[in-house]
């Protein structure tokens, strides 16, 4: 991709990480009156039915062309987005996206295990300085920490859903370029839909209200927009066609920027407030991030 082109998919990229971490806000918002394991059947229902008129062609064929890259990316999405929306729910947007960041040197702990990719000095470093930094977040404090909204079990489901994350990113590296984009991402927005009605059935919880009531608002149907349209159902399609287009270098560099607009998103839109041994371990997740994506 010649001149300045070829910098195309990287802003792309970005703007898929601005949208993605001012989701935990919305999020958030949205699960006011929604449980968790609703939200997420809800979002990505209304995700595949925005994706659906894309599906042309002999549609058959591509969906069998996609079907098993399609399945195991959308069970590491799923698993993603479950563990993120129920950990959400005894977390801090500021903390979640913080703990996203994990994403990054996951990736390249994922790369060296499962697909024989290089990890030298600076991975292996960044990588224990995120470890360290999510002990330095997760380390009890008593009544003086940032209070419930931090819990450990909390902490724990984002931590295992940055893994579930980092698994997906890794599929749509090995697999984005190759797959008819409409039927990939069709099939992995079903999949997270169903996990999400079955976890609901399941559990029978659907509104956050005692009674079952739900106050269908503006804000609430803007939430579900935002979360449903923009944060799934084009992010994830403009993703998977261009994150395959860019240096795995670049998109570590790119998900550096998450934990950053998240916490930004957390101060200024609902007043979040971390403590200083959780901004420490903020910190050291961040540059862990950094030192790991320098390892070429």
């Amino acid at each position: 991709m010649p001149g300045p082109k070829r910098f195309l998919p990287h802003l792309l990229l970005i703007a898929l990480i601005v949208i993605w971490s001012a989701s935990f806000v919305v999020s958030k918002v949205a699960q006011r009156q929604l449980e968790p394991f609703a939200l997420v059947a809800v979002r990505f229902w209304l995700a595949a039915l925005c994706v659906l008129p894309f599906l042309r062609g002999d549609a058959a064929a591509q969906l069998r062309t996609a079907l098993g890259p399609g399945l195991a990316a959308g069970t590491a999405l799923g698993c993603g987005y479950l563990l993120q929306m129920k950990g959400l729910t005894e977390t801090s947007a500021s903390m979640s996206g913080l703990l996203a960041g994990l994403i990054v040197p996951l990736v390249a702990l994922g790369g060296f295990v499962f697909l024989r990719a290089r990890l030298g000095a600076l991975g292996i470093g960044g990588l224990l300085l995120a470890i360290a930094g999510m002990v330095a977040i997760c380390w009890p404090r008593g009544d003086t920490g940032s209070g419930p909204q931090d819990s450990l079990r909390g902490i724990l489901l984002q931590v295992a859903s940055s893994a579930s994350y980092a698994a997906h990113v890794l599929l749509l590296s090995r697999f984005g370029r190759q797959m008819p984009a409409a039927a990939f991402t069709l099939l992995q927005l079903v999949l997270v839909a169903v996990a999400g009605t079955v976890a609901t059935l399941l559990t029978g919880d659907f509104a956050v209200a005692a009674n079952g009531a739900i106050d269908w608002n503006g804000e609430l149907l803007g939430a579900l927009a935002y979360l449903g349209i923009l944060s799934t159902a084009v992010a994830i399609g403009v993703q998977g066609m261009v994150q395959p287009r860019i240096p795995p270098t670049h998109v570590a560099l790119l998900f550096t920027l998450q934990p950053l607009f998240a916490a930004v998103f957390g101060w200024a839109l609902q007043g979040d407030r971390l403590d200083g041994g959780q901004l420490i371990g903020g910190a050291m997740i961040v540059l862990g991030v950094v030192v790991t994506s320098r390892d070429r």
